[in-house]
């Protein structure tokens, strides 16, 4: 498997992924047919992050796999692990002096030969190039210099010669990261080879980014850094060049590596050419670039595979490797991303342009469009914001099946989805993919697929919301792909059953938001147009005879009630016939009177809707009969009033505060009571005080809204209660 670090090249030709390998075994097989023991130096020109390092490393093996007699002796040096020392000729005699001897007996004689020659030319290398720092450390060197007997460095340096020629092996001194160095440090550095490429059999390969160089040695001397260059470099290469197709391989291989375990589901190979090539390609213009991507996403997508759509989330990531500024503006703005884009009005579509265009204007122009572009592809809102209709006004949004798709394959652009991609974890609460997928398995079983939704309804997530919530909306997104046929019949069976155990009051968010309820009927809905026509009457029948969630089903039917009503004007494909829903009201109704011979009916959170449809689909003097012999105890009756009790907000003009008021009219239950009967009842109750707390804002509120009632005051009137 290919390994890449941050600054740890290739250095097996088996895993060249460039094509750089034939370039490195020729430029090894040059080295070693050099005739004669004449000095040569030569010089590996590329840009920062080229993979120069990695050419390096391949020169190295090739040479490293001939014989022995016949391969040269390498010395390695980096002058950057010496940077901001004082001498880098002291270092670099220093690395010659610590590999040679060990080398061959013929080099023994080097180690003290080179100590002495290191301390008696290193300083005067150093002062030779000076400027700034290293001048004004002057005084210290002439200093150490005079309290040190003095060194015959000519006859050092002869002495040195001598051996390396006798020697007759050649010794290739290999100089990488050389464009690291501060522009004193590479001056200094060229300094040193200058004054020491004299020597025998001795061939020098230096990696650099020549411009870079030039412009360092220009800075600090005030010479032409090129003819400077041109002094010391014999024979100079330019690294090959690569072709775009190999970049792609090798970004493309990488990749593949990380992305191992990825649900087949979650890719989408079309999506992600349009991502790649229109948006991340321009990114990837170097070897490096490849690293510095891969090695981000080996550590962060681990993390959060199987939550994140694996195309965002390369996206997202190559933002934020290669423009982090526009990273921060996209996890600091998620309402300028996330969503559908419809209903801006033209204040705000204006705000959100100049938003927009605000970091478009700050990528480098080179860059532009290719970032709106992959901007656009992982958040389609901007795409509607920046490209509106000829008229000026924003195109119509997604409707909501796109969006629940977006949520289905964990796009970045939803909303729910939005925060996982940049805390690398889900948020509490999160449903994960992982735990969708081991209820969608579960949907086999009858008992554990109810028991799933009901452990749901008592998981409460930091907002308050439950989990039960998050599973129905989220199941919704898997009915058309994920949802095999044969366990349709059976998540229906199981929501008309314990559809109404997951109301709850705390999942509903404002005016706008509907109950858990309704999500779970839509959820119904949508499983019902599944299956075949001839099946969905037996399967809705089977459902509501032998379930107790008789809110979610009579929601199916007024749906499918409604459905009719439409397909008159607009000749829309009915989901089951007319007959057919008939007969599947008569079977809720028969299920209501069968629960109703229960006390539980009475304690149901939505009795008010659940009287209303029996008595309109249904006998209305059944519905009367129940009610009368249910109010008949103090008890029933307290609990009965408390169902109907309603808290309404209300607003005054001018006052931004909200005030929550009771509400309880009689005239809503006079086809089930004797509202009059009822009040004297209350009132006599009140006297006796046996009225507990938990039923005193009931029974006040219905005495108080029958006495206007009384008096010819409309309590349902607007300011009925602000006199």
């Amino acid at each position: 498997m290919t390994s890449f670090s941050a600054d740890r090249p290739v250095s097996d030709p088996k895993e060249d992924l460039l094509g750089y390998a034939p370039f490195a075994e020729n430029l090894a097989k040059a080295i070693r047919r050099y005739p004669g023991s004449d000095p040569l130096v030569l010089a590996l020109h590329g840009p920062w992050g080229s993979g120069k390092s990695t050419v390096l490393n391949f020169v190295i093996h090739y040479l490293g796999q001939v014989p022995e007699n016949d391969r040269p002796v390498i010395v390695t040096f980096n002058p950057w692990w010496f940077s901001g020392q004082e001498s880098l000729a002291r270092a670099f005699l220093g690395q010659l002096q610590a590999v040679l001897p060990g080398k061959s007996a013929r080099f023994e004689k080097l180690g003290d030969l080179l100590g002495d020659f290191a301390e008696g030319i290193g300083g005067l290398i150093d002062l030779s190039g000076m400027t700034g720092g290293v001048g004004a450390k002057l005084g210290n060197l002439i200093g150490m210099a005079a309290k040190r007997k003095p060194k015959d460095v000519p006859a050092l340096k002869a002495e040195i010669s001598q051996i390396l020629k006798e020697a007759g092996k050649r010794i290739l001194v290999v100089i990488d990261d050389i464009d690291r160095l501060t522009p004193e440090e590479t001056r200094q550095l060229f300094t040193v080879i200058k004054a020491l490429a004299d020597f025998p059999n001795v061939v020098y390969l230096l990696a650099f980014d020549r411009e870079v160089a030039a412009q360092a040695i220009e800075q600090q001397g005030g010479l032409p850094g090129e003819r400077y260059l041109e002094k010391i470099i014999q024979v100079p290469f330019e690294l090959p060049h690569i072709d775009r197709v190999a970049i792609r391989g090798a970004l493309f291989e990488r990749l593949n590596q990380i992305l191992v375990g990825t649900p087949d589901s979650l890719f989408d190979q079309s999506y992600w050419e349009n991502v790649y090539y229109e948006g991340i390609d321009p990114l990837i213009k170097v070897p490096r670039d490849i690293v510095r991507l891969t090695n981000t996403l080996s550590i962060t997508y681990p993390a959060v595979q199987g939550e994140v759509n694996p195309v965002d989330f390369i996206a997202l990531e190559a933002i934020r490797v290669f423009l982090p500024d526009l990273y921060v503006i996209i996890r600091s703005n998620p309402h300028r991303f996330v969503g559908h884009g419809e209903g801006l009005n033209d204040i705000d579509r204006e705000a959100a342009q100049a938003f927009h265009q605000r970091w478009e204007n700050e990528i480098p122009e080179p860059l532009r469009e290719s970032m709106r572009s992959l901007v656009v592809s992982v958040f389609p809102k901007v795409g509607l914001i920046l490209s509106p209709s000829p008229l000026g006004i924003i195109q119509r949004g997604f409707d909501s099946s796109v969006t629940s798709e977006w949520r289905r394959k964990l796009r970045a652009c939803h909303s729910d989805i939005f925060p996982i991609y940049f805390r690398l974890s889900l948020p509490p609460g999160t449903v994960s993919r992982q735990e969708m997928e081991t209820l969608l398995s579960l949907a086999g079983s009858l008992v554990d697929f109810k028991n799933a939704l009901i452990q749901a309804k008592s998981e409460r997530r930091p907002d308050g919301l439950s989990k039960a919530r998050a599973l129905l909306e989220r199941l919704l997104d898997h009915v058309e792909h994920d949802i095999p046929e044969e366990n349709v019949p059976t998540i229906i069976q199981a929501i008309l059953d314990v559809g109404d155990d997951l109301i709850d009051p705390n999942d509903e968010k404002g005016f706008l938001d509907v109950g858990n309820e309704f999500r779970a009927s839509r959820l119904v809905y949508h499983l019902l147009k599944r299956l075949p026509r001839d099946r969905r009457t037996k399967v809705l029948s089977l459902a509501i005879e032998e379930g107790r969630a008789i809110v979610v089903q009579l929601l199916i039917l007024q749906v499918l009630d409604q459905e009719h009503s439409k397909a008159e004007m607009s000749h829309a494909t009915l989901t089951m016939p007319a007959e057919d829903i008939a007969t599947l009201k008569e079977a809720w109704i028969e299920r209501v009177r069968a629960i109703s011979r229960e006390s539980t009916l009475l304690h149901h959170q939505k009795l008010p809707q659940l009287l209303a449809l029996w008595k309109h689909w249904g006998d209305a003097n059944e519905v009367r009969e129940w009610c009368n012999r249910i109010t008949k105890s103090n008890e029933g009756l307290l609990g009965f009033l408390s169902k109907f009790l309603q808290h309404r907000k209300s607003f005054a003009l001018g006052d931004p505060t909200v005030r929550i008021k009771p509400r309880l009219n009689p005239y809503w239950l006079k086809d089930y009571i004797d509202t009059k009967d009822v009040a004297q009842r209350l009132l006599e109750m009140d006297r006796n005080r046996l009225i507990p707390d938990t039923a005193r804002e009931a029974v006040f509120q219905y005495l108080k809204e029958y006495e206007m009632l009384e008096a010819g005051k409309d309590p349902d009137a607007p300011f009925a209660f602000d006199e």
